[in-house]
């Protein structure tokens, strides 16, 4: 409560759209926090409320809760997804869509690298995020592999390859909108520029075959005896 008071006077509003929580908390029910959450709807400081970063089983208890005890539900979940970090698709994204949850992706350009602006082998160039220690694992093989059709796409195109990176993300089943971190207004207009084109379907089938990681158990079971079965409940 303090925190979302103190968040109000610095914006110099009397609500906040969107409040999400930012990670899991082991430590906290899911009953005390949905609570707060729901008291703050109530008093008209918060218009929505939202997660990041859950698994799919904790998004899933925590809609079932929030059902349970008649309390704000999540409307949306913000996660980690590009070209460089494709997991969400398994569970996550179609948990979501299911669900009726809108995901907000971060990192879509995967901390600048999809932007193609570092080679194959050589050390992140001065002043980006993966200079200075950014965190976020990739597959460097499998990414610079993708970053080449990337590339290549942006070429046709006459775009950069970070529109191209966006550009699938923002096409992305179930995905709602996408978060950049632009530094500088060229940045930011280059960005913004994604959302007034779209991939062919040969682009798209050339970038997910590139980037596709491989299937984790139980999902290369399913796909291997009960493929059919999978995508009809699935609605395809």
């Amino acid at each position: 409560m303090r925190s979302v008071e103190a968040s109000l006077r610095r914006l110099g509003t009397d609500h906040i759209d969107l409040y999400q929580t930012h990670g899991w908390d082991g430590r906290t029910p899911w009953e005390e926090t949905l609570r707060a959450l729901d008291d703050l709807v109530r008093a008209g400081k918060v218009r929505y409320v939202g997660a990041s970063n859950l698994t799919s089983w904790q998004l899933t208890r925590a809609l079932a809760t929030s059902e349970r005890l008649g309390l704000e539900r999540f409307v949306s979940h913000q996660i980690q997804y590009s070209l460089a970090a494709r997991e969400v698709e398994w569970e996550l994204l179609p948990m979501a869509e299911a669900e009726g949850v809108g995901v907000m992706v971060w990192s879509p350009l995967a901390g600048g690298l999809l932007s193609g602006h570092q080679e194959r082998g050589a050390a992140p160039p001065s002043g980006t995020r993966r200079a200075v220690g950014w965190f976020e694992p990739v597959d460097p093989e499998r990414t610079f592999d993708t970053i080449e059709v990337l590339r290549k796409i942006a070429a046709e195109r006459r775009v950069s390859p970070a529109q191209v990176a966006l550009r699938w993300a923002l096409d992305g089943r179930g995905v709602t909108s996408v978060v950049i971190g632009a530094r500088n207004e060229r940045q930011l207009t280059d960005n913004l520029a994604a959302t007034t084109w779209s991939l062919t379907a040969e682009e798209r089938a050339d970038l997910d075959a590139v980037s596709a990681p491989p299937l984790p158990y139980p999902y290369w079971h399913q796909d291997y005896c009960d493929a059919d079965r999978v995508r009809e409940s699935e609605g395809e």
